[in-house]
Parts: C-alpha cells; structure tokens; sequence
C-alpha cells in the first residue's frame, strides 16, 4: 500500500472529478460494493490485476486517510465513532491498470456518494520530522532504470520490515510518516530511485529483539535522518461524514 504526504488542494475539489486534456472528466468505479465488516476478518487495503480495489476490515478513518493520502495527524474534525466503523470494499475501475491518483479520485466519489463525506482544507501548526541526508550522505544506490510511477512501491510484510521498489525519497518520506505518526517531509535533495529493505525494531517489541530503532535504521542503512520540529501542515478537515453507508 501506498502512503501519504501534503500539498493536495482539495478545498476546491469536485469530488471524483480529476483534470483529462483541459478538462473535468469524471473518474468513479463502475461498480462498488459496501458492507459492514466481520471483525475477525484482517485488515488490508489491496488494488489486483484488472482495475479491482477492495478492502476488508478497514475503518472509516483509514479510508479516508488512504484515499486523501495523509497521516492521522493531518485528519481534523473526526468523529469518536469513525476508528469503530470497518467497511469491506469490492470495486472495479474503469480500466485495467488505474494509477494511485485515479482511484484516489475514485474513492473520494465514492466516500462522497455512499457516506455523505464532505471536507475542507485548513493549515495547523504540527510536530514533524525533516528527512535530511546523514552526515555521511546517502548509502542507497540509484537505479539506472526505474519502474513507472503507477507500480506499489512497498511492501510491509510484517511490523519493523518495510521493503521498497524504485522508490524516491519524497515516496521514502510518505512512509515513514504512517510509522512515526506525524508528516514526514523530504529535504534530503536526493535525486533518482532506489531498492531499499528497512528493519527495526517496533513498538511493543519483546526486549529480546536486538533490532535497532527505526530512526537509527533509516541512518545505519539508507544513510538517511530525521530530524524533528514543527511547521505550519495542511490538514483535512472532516465537515461531515455518515456513519451508514447508503444501499449498494
């Protein structure tokens, strides 16, 4: 799965709608079901072969998140009950191989048409982190060839491993930002694509795991760092939201 950072405008969107050859063309799923969830059932967020998109398990919170491309940080105006509402997704695109930004698009018309979604845009002063080089500068080698930019670049098999394809390091600083839970901005300056394995060693680890922290992980391996602070974020504000979903 793919994730998140700022400077989307939005407060002027027209949900499901994305810019075609100069003009609006409406980007929606030609079919979508919605269901309430079964709680046992795993968490996860997949696009497969042929345009489908589907969900299982996943809260509103993390729909809205996901398909606005931001960190938990970044979403205002939540209600209590949208981390307890799970949803399962069964969706198909219009084409075969969608890019990320269509079926973002495609999910804001559909958070808009079956939950009533409406949001704005707001600026909030947040903690943050810069990825900066490490004074050693960078251990990643850049690809000669990258993959086009519609592929799923990582890959988190398990908590403390996070894998990643012809990544940049503004994509590297969209991820980090869902493991450190605040926004992750690349001032790195790094130039090109490259294949990383990152391990560290999570929360709530057993004191057994000799694995180093994560920040000390993005340093040892990648030759990266964070750095933290605070700055003015664009946030998305919720104005209001369903909590029922209308009828398939």
């Amino acid at each position: 799965m793919n994730a998140a950072i700022a400077g989307r405008t939005i407060g002027a969107f027209v949900f499901g709608s994305v810019l075609v050859s100069g003009a609006e063309k409406p980007v929606e799923f030609e079919v979508a079901s919605v269901k309430v969830s079964d709680p046992a059932s795993a968490v996860a967020i997949r696009r497969y072969p042929g345009g489908r998109f589907v969900t299982s398990n996943a809260s509103l919170r993390l729909l809205i998140t996901w398909t606005y491309d931001i960190g938990d940080e970044r979403l205002t105006g939540a209600p209590g009950w949208l981390d307890s509402a799970r949803f399962d997704i069964a969706a198909k695109a219009p084409t075969e191989d969608p890019t990320l930004d269509e079926l973002h698009a495609m999910m804001k018309a559909l958070l808009a048409e079956r939950f009533q979604l409406r949001v704005h845009t707001a600026t909030k002063e947040l903690p943050m982190y810069s990825l900066v080089a490490d004074k050693n500068g960078p251990k990643v080698r850049i690809l000669e060839e990258s993959l086009a930019m519609n592929h799923d670049p990582f890959n988190m098999t398990q908590a403390g491993r996070l894998t990643g394809r012809s990544v940049t390091t503004a994509m590297l600083a969209k991820a980090l930002t869902h493991q450190v839970r605040h926004f992750v901005r690349d001032d790195t300056g790094f130039q090109g694509a490259f294949d990383f394995t990152l391990e560290w060693r999570p929360d709530g680890a057993m004191e057994t795991d000799t694995r180093p922290s994560l920040f000390t992980a993005i340093r040892e391996k990648l030759g990266f760092a964070l750095v933290s602070g605070r700055a003015q974020v664009e946030v998305i504000a919720i104005d209001h939201v369903e909590r029922r979903p209308t009828e398939n």
